[in-house]
């Protein structure tokens, strides 16, 4: 009797575990065929790239290792608070913003040469904003998978976050195009080269 109570368990446990296979499977299948299927493309027409004021590039461990060197001078920077920065499009001034208290960091500012700051205008004043959307059918399953934006953008009433991955089938928005790895490219090599850009002197107070 107990051998046969075994046998039945354990065709049970065989059983189970393929079902919780094939339904892992079936989800593997559904994120990847949302990843495959083509994306819907929607240039949002509303919003006006070139009236952007601020491009804000968010924490990361890579602007921290750049920047922290010049925020331990600042005895009014919190120790345990990360930073992002703000490059004014119109004066080409970078500020250094303390998440924690969402203020500049006093007596550190950055500044872009005339050649970048003509440069980030031009690669706004070409950029179309679009939304991207993996074209889904309706017994598809979208995991999660979150990713921090690149860099938002500030508007005198709003602020739009490009990059910014909510699950496996929708991206959020960005720029279209390839003007989209232009200003990835031009934000990355701007913070590369952050700790020589120093201003001379306190520009402006943000």
């Amino acid at each position: 009797m107990k051998r046969h109570v075994y046998v039945v368990l354990t065709f049970c446990l065989v059983v189970g575990f393929q079902n919780c296979a094939r339904n892992n499977q079936a989800l593997d299948t559904n994120s990847s065929d949302a990843m495959r299927n083509p994306a819907e493309v929607t240039p949002i027409e509303k919003i006006d790239v070139s009236q952007v004021e601020i491009v804000e590039i968010p924490e990361s461990p890579f602007l921290e290792s750049k920047i922290q060197s010049d925020i331990v001078q600042s005895k009014a920077a919190s120790n345990f608070s990360t930073h992002h920065i703000e490059i004014d499009v119109k004066t080409g001034v970078i500020h250094v913003i303390e998440d924690a208290s969402n203020e500049p960091v006093p007596d550190l500012q950055y500044c872009l040469s005339s050649e970048e700051l003509v440069n980030l205008n031009s690669i706004l004043a070409s950029s179309k904003l679009c939304e991207e959307k993996a074209a889904l059918s309706h017994d598809q399953v979208c995991t999660m998978e979150y990713q921090f934006p690149y860099a938002r953008l500030h508007f005198a009433d709003s602020k739009v976050a490009l990059g910014e991955v909510f699950n496996a089938c929708q991206k959020g928005f960005d720029l279209c195009g390839e003007q989209k790895s232009q200003l990835q490219s031009y934000l990355g090599k701007i913070q590369m080269d952050l700790p020589a850009k120093k201003c001379e002197f306190q520009i402006v107070q943000k």
